[in-house]
């Protein structure tokens, strides 16, 4: 159930409304700079990328395999560290947090959603879902309901018990984009949400994403060559040159 504040078209298709932002951005990235060694040779990838994102929006980075989408992805991820440049989320400067810290603003703030599931196939579909919550701390009864509550609305109510090797791709999709969920994180970052998924699912994923945006302010920062979904945001940028450039 949304909050009334988005809208459906004719194909029942959610279109969240625009927000007023926040006075302050919830991340900042300021001065980016990540390279790579190609025989020898440096690749620049991103360079001095600066860009202020704020609580509930919804940005969609498109454009050609190599240009650079994944490695900003990582980053704002923390999976990976940039050459130079800060990162802050609310003014807090994360690459300077020590490990642990590390890791808990990774499991209680981002969910993730990747081309490549990394799922456990021998477990089931909902205890794949418990994992995050599990490592945060929760028992098994505190994050079970909720567990079961996400795999409902991506379509898995019948599918929650089966092991994970035994569901096709788009439902292992599912999974994935449940368990990113189930914690309600303040970012999802997401590349290819839906790649793996027919129109129908894709339109049920979408609608998701974008409830859970009304519902928790949710900031969506998705990788996509999906222009449908890309449309559907409020901002879709590419790269040019290693820096972010918002596409009019």
């Amino acid at each position: 159930m949304v909050n009334g504040m988005g809208k459906y078209d004719n194909e029942m298709t959610y279109f969240p409304e625009n927000k007023e932002k926040d006075s302050d951005p919830l991340i900042s990235l300021s001065g980016i700079n990540k390279h790579y060694q190609n025989n020898g040779a440096k690749i620049e990838v991103l360079s001095d990328l600066s860009i202020d994102i704020y609580s509930g929006e919804r940005i969609a980075i498109v454009g050609e395999s190599g240009i650079g989408k994944s490695t900003l992805l990582h980053i704002l991820g923390t999976l990976d560290q940039p050459d130079s440049g800060t990162f802050l989320y609310k003014n807090a400067d994360v690459f300077k947090f020590e490990k642990k810290k590390l890791a808990d603003f990774r499991n209680k703030t981002l969910g993730f959603v990747f081309q490549f599931h990394y799922l456990l196939a021998e477990f089931s579909a909902l205890e794949n879902v418990l994992m995050p919550g599990l490592i945060k701390g929760l028992t098994s009864k505190e994050i079970r309901e909720r567990a079961e509550t996400i795999l409902v609305r991506v379509g898995l109510k019948e599918r929650m018990k089966h092991r994970v090797s035994d569901l096709s791709g788009g439902e292992q999709q599912r999974v994935a984009l449940a368990r990113a969920l189930v914690l309600n994180p303040a970012i999802l970052l997401a590349d290819e949400p839906t790649g793996n998924l027919d129109k129908k699912n894709s339109h049920q994923v979408h609608d998701l994403l974008f409830e859970l945006n009304d519902e928790y302010n949710m900031t969506i920062i998705t990788v996509t060559h999906n222009m449908q979904l890309a449309e559907y945001m409020n901002k879709q940028m590419t790269l040019v040159e290693g820096k972010l450039v918002e596409i009019e």
